[in-house]
């Protein structure tokens, strides 16, 4: 095959091309840190390398997402902590109210500290976190969750949503609760059934709680369906319990004994000295918002009558609202128990997720970074080679027959 100076020189070009080329990767390379700067640098390696760019994605997004909840959760947190301290400092007012050693002005002015106590935990339902967003509102996060109605009573304006985030391929958690199921639809009376005192009873009779008893006893009697009962005091001595369905026990009362009634699985104590005439309910137990608790425990303490009978009366209705106190606190302590471990699930998979997204950085960096002792050393040769053939191409086009003759 004969070789004529056009092929030469063509060879020679495509040599110092390939060399420029070649040479300019390397620059690329050694000016970005990487080692795959286009899919045909590495082709293999680039799909390997989207495939970790998009887990390392996926890893920071769920960081991120456990970041933002366990920032509302623990706002919550907080909120509850503060509401169930200023329960506990109205528990403490009750107790107090319920000592029997206060006059009227005493119980008026309790009324009033348990106002200001109110208030403040209507506060706290309030509560939002840095960017303005009710904690306890649902889904309508920018509208006030509690407010007074026309009603004078507090409303609950939020909604029952709760919003749940991913935190990693399998798992979500609930970033936070709305307050209809903390501070609004808590169960009445011991939970079971509620008691009350007639308002217009003469007696000094007090009625307690009660409990059940006997759980079978009280299902087959038909459980809260089969209420109200109505304990009427035929004389000091002796009751009739009676409902819809006609009487249902009867018998005598003795204070000294702790003045138990039991009847259809259930038991009521009632101490004092009831008077004839005198009724107590028994009624199943329904919800109510704190708020209601507290707005009624502030009338009875307001409008509280200074004979005996009114002081029982009033008695009764504060064993009622201690009752319901009690019954909020472990509402929300409930709650409390659910916000606290949603936190620690967020941080034990944000400690997981941790170690695998280093895990993948490594592998990326282990992919796509330069190794640049062993680049610079490419960049000389390369440089080297190409000066070379650009020489040799120079000299190339000095070979001629004419060159030759001279």
């Amino acid at each position: 095959m004969r070789i004529s100076t056009s092929m030469l020189n063509d060879s020679a070009l495509n040599g110092i091309l390939q060399d420029e080329s070649a040479l300019s990767t390397t620059e690329n390379e050694l000016s970005t840190g990487q080692s795959i700067n286009s899919p045909s640098d590495n082709p293999v390696g680039e799909v390997e390398l989207l495939q970790l760019t998009n887990t390392s994605s996926q890893y920071q997004q769920y960081t991120t997402n456990g970041q933002s909840a366990n920032t509302n959760l623990t706002l919550e947190e907080s909120a509850l902590s503060s509401a169930t301290t200023t329960l506990q400092s109205i528990q403490s007012l009750v107790t107090q109210a319920n000592s029997g050693t206060n006059n009227t002005s005493d119980l008026q002015s309790i009324a009033t500290q348990v106002q200001q106590l109110e208030q403040q935990l209507l506060g706290i339902a309030n509560s939002q976190n840095a960017t303005g967003q009710y904690l306890f509102a649902g889904y309508s996060d920018n509208t006030q969750p509690f407010a007074r109605g026309a009603s004078g009573s507090v409303v609950y304006l939020g909604d029952e949503g709760t919003t749940s985030v991913p935190l990693d391929g399998g798992t979500s958690v609930q970033a936070g609760d709305p307050g209809s199921s903390v501070f609004m639809n808590i169960p009445t009376g011991n939970g079971t059934f509620t008691t009350a005192a007639s308002t217009s009873n003469t007696g000094t009779g007090v009625i307690d709680a009660g409990s059940v008893v006997d759980a079978a006893q009280w299902e087959a009697a038909g459980g809260a369906a089969a209420g109200p009962y109505t304990i009427t005091f035929t004389d000091g001595d002796d009751y009739t319990v009676t409902n819809a369905g006609g009487t249902v026990a009867t018998g005598t009362y003795d204070a000294s004994t702790g003045g138990s009634i039991d009847f259809d699985g259930i038991e009521v104590g009632i101490s004092g000295a009831p008077a004839a005439g005198d009724t107590f309910t028994v009624a199943g137990s329904t919800t109510q918002s704190v708020f209601n608790t507290l707005d009624n425990l502030v009338s009875s303490l307001d409008n509280a009558g200074s004979s005996s009978a009114a002081q029982a009366q009033l008695s009764s209705s504060l064993n009622g609202s201690l009752q319901q106190i009690d019954q909020a606190l472990n509402q929300i302590s409930n709650v409390t128990t659910s916000v606290g471990s949603r936190i620690s699930l967020i941080s034990s998979i944000n400690t997981s997720l941790s170690s695998q997204s280093t895990a993948v950085t490594t592998e990326i960096s282990n992919l796509d970074s330069l190794n640049y002792a062993s680049a610079t050393s490419q960049y000389s040769q390369e440089y080297l080679a190409l000066q070379a053939a650009e020489d040799s191409y120079s000299q190339l086009g000095q070979l001629s027959l004419f060159s030759y003759l001279k």
